[in-house]
């Protein structure tokens, strides 16, 4: 044994010597020759050796001095491949993006010199990679004209240029064009059998999901990933993947579970690619959490680690970013504001410079908070308007991408039916014609009945389908609806009715009375749009008390004279069945208020075994319900009709002219 291990001593020693002279003697070769050729041969051998040894320092300046003496001949296609081999050691082990698009952009001048389209198209694929962390729209433009340029013999790279513009679009929040691409770059590494970049097609989907706020679907599918990951062993990609779960419990405030997944993610960090960005990432993520825990110690040792590894991931401005973010919270927690607005100043134009919406939006939030503490409410408001602004442009957009998603997908798997039926009566169809040359006579009649009986039956589950998929699409809707309703008016509640709140405290130091009666009747305008806008009553006092709190307030705002009857429906209902059964009193209110011109209304719930039963009877004008019955949507019941489908109630309408309307909706419950 010992014997084995002297030879396999000596053996390396004399590779590692073999290695050593065989780059002495090509240096020399380098130094001595006066051919270029000669010169260009020596230089690809120093970079093959330097490459094999991974010394990337010399393997980067090698390649650098190759392209530009191969650029010099005029051999174009050679500098080209080494600019290409060379960017991935650039961009991602020395973490010098710059560098390589500085490197490419001296080929690309003579694109049209290029005899190989592969690498014409690699060219742009390797500095969209560069270009992802600094200009995501560069980044885009790129990795478009390499899809242009890839011939279906490299439809793996092509695929690669798929995959990465569409993270590029779902970093911008273009919800469409990303899952657009996902799916191309499924399809292609798909019929190449590249299962493990399949996953990284899905993951980009995943996150598009994360990113349009459907988080349960983003957790269920990325579970799904994960789970996936273990089975082929692909340890390197979890970590990110545990991160990203972090942050979809960090968005629905389950900091316990945000915990947990951090924890996981940090158990398969050492494993990941980029090691030491994932590091930082991390441990800035657990810092910001034990800051805003008030768990400083702990807080501080994780921010120590992630300063640690910051170095090697310098030039990544996401790594900066997240390190600054939680560099700012310690500062906060050490009630060292000057410090954090210093830190947030740096972070805001970190990001401002990658054009990542919802990390501009977090840091003009934060930025606004350090000025409210610094005393200065003129900043304050001013960081706190931006962040509302570009705030609400995201969520909008993210609303319709999320719309026409839903259409398109409604779309697809509609065609996708209408294709598998289709199929379907073809083959019914040759069968039958085998039969028609045996028996004519009687197999016409039989083709012609299981025709019209297919079609029948084609058709009414057809329109089975649509009628599922139109009644989801609505509920999907109504409910991201109502989850923009409550962010709004959280963000009226917390955001502008804090700063009316900061101006009347300097208005009565002051104390102008009417300035500050101005301010207090503004302050209770916001808190009433708030409580319209999202019952937070629900939460704080349960169903019955929030629909007797609104009868109060119309019995208080306006001239209807209001009875009520109601019993107490308390915990029978989920908090979505109790938003709509809320939206209904709200809404039917509003409609009598609007079109019945009534002086009196009457609510009454009643509570029986295994339902309830809500009406809402006014003395107004009333309608001829039969003649009104397809302007249903000008009555604003079209609202009501879906609230109490997706409550799978049942809605009654009693109206005549004159004679007042009365709605009466039974909603069942589960008892317990």
């Amino acid at each position: 044994m010992n014997y084995l291990l002297s030879i396999s001593f000596i053996l390396f020693l004399s590779l590692t010597s073999f290695s050593q002279n065989e780059e002495i003697v090509y240096l020399q070769k380098l130094e001595k020759a006066s051919d270029s050729s000669v010169k260009l041969e020596a230089l690809d051998s120093l970079l093959s050796i330097s490459e094999r040894k991974e010394n990337y320092d010399d393997f980067i300046q090698f390649s650098e001095a190759y392209i530009s003496l191969a650029m010099s001949l005029k051999k174009y296609d050679a500098a080209a491949r080494k600019a290409i081999n060379v960017a991935y050691s650039l961009s991602t082990i020395k973490n010098n993006p710059r560098r390589t698009i500085a490197l490419i952009d001296t080929v690309l001048p003579h694109f049209n010199k290029l005899t190989d389209t592969f690498l014409k198209a690699s060219l742009y694929l390797k500095r969209g990679g560069a270009y992802f962390d600094m200009d995501l729209n560069k980044a885009i433009a790129d990795y478009t004209s390499a899809i242009e340029i890839f011939e279906d013999k490299n439809a793996i790279y092509k695929a690669d240029a798929y995959l990465f513009r569409g993270q590029a679009y779902s970093t911008l929040g273009q919800f469409v064009p990303a899952s657009e691409d996902f799916n191309a770059a499924y399809i292609l590494f798909e019929k190449e059998k590249d299962y493990e970049y399949m996953l990284h097609a899905r993951s980009g989907e995943i996150i598009m999901y994360s990113k349009n706020n459907f988080t349960e679907k983003a957790q269920e599918q990325r579970e799904k990933l994960i789970e996936q990951l273990h089975e082929l062993k692909l340890y390197s990609y979890l970590s990110t993947h545990y991160y990203n779960q972090s942050l979809d419990y960090k968005k629905i405030n389950k900091q316990d579970l945000r915990e947990e997944m951090l924890l996981k993610s940090l158990k398969f960090a050492d494993s990941s690619i980029n090691r030491n960005y994932i590091l930082v990432i991390l441990h800035s993520a657990f810092a910001e959490l034990y800051f805003t825990k008030n768990e400083i110690s702990k807080g501080l040792h994780h921010l120590e680690i992630a300063e640690e590894n910051l170095e090697d991931a310098s030039n990544r401005r996401v790594a900066n970013s997240v390190y600054l973010n939680a560099l700012a919270h310690y500062q906060i927690a050490k009630n060292d504001y000057k410090s954090a607005e210093e830190s947030s100043l740096k972070r805001l134009e970190n990001v401002q410079g990658m054009g990542h919406d919802e990390e501009i939006i977090s840091a003009h939030l934060l930025l606004s908070e350090i000025y409210q503490k610094l005393g200065d409410p003129e900043k304050s408001l001013y960081h706190f308007k931006i962040h509302s602004e570009i705030k609400d442009s995201l969520y909008s957009q993210n609303k319709t991408n999320a719309l026409v998603y839903y259409q398109t997908l409604y779309e697809t798997e509609r065609k996708e039916k209408d294709l598998v039926a289709q199929k379907g009566d073809i083959a019914l169809l040759e069968q039958k014609n085998t039969s028609i040359k045996k028996q004519f006579l009687f197999g016409g009649a039989a083709v012609t009945m299981g025709f019209i009986l297919l079609f029948l039956f084609k058709n009414q589950k057809d329109l089975k389908s649509k009628k599922v998929m139109n009644e989801k699409f609505t509920q999907d809707l109504m409910l991201a609806q109502e989850e923009e309703r409550k962010r709004v008016s959280k963000d009226l509640h917390d955001g502008l009715g804090q700063s009316l709140l900061l101006i009347k405290n300097k208005v009565v130091l002051n104390k102008d009375e009417d300035t500050k009666f101005m301010v207090e009747n503004a302050i209770e305008e916001v808190r009433s749009i708030s409580r319209a806008l999202h019952p937070f009553q629900l939460q704080e006092m349960g169903i019955t008390k929030a629909i007797e709190s609104i009868l109060y307030q119309f019995d208080d705002t306006t001239e209807l004279f209001i009875s009520s009857e109601i019993d107490p429906i308390d915990g029978i209902f989920d908090i979505h069945q109790e938003v709509n059964i809320y939206r209904i009193v709200q809404e039917s209110l509003n409609n009598v208020l609007k079109h019945a011109n009534a002086s009196a209304i009457k609510i009454k719930i009643e509570k029986e075994k295994n339902h309830i039963i809500l009406i809402i009877q006014d003395n107004g004008v009333g309608f001829d319900f039969s003649e009104r019955y397809n302007d249903f949507k000008t009555l604003g019941l079209k609202t009501l009709k879906e609230r109490t489908r997706f409550l799978n109630g049942i809605m009654k309408i009693d109206s005549q002219t004159n004679n007042g309307t009365k709605l009466e909706f039974k909603i069942p419950f589960k008892n317990a």
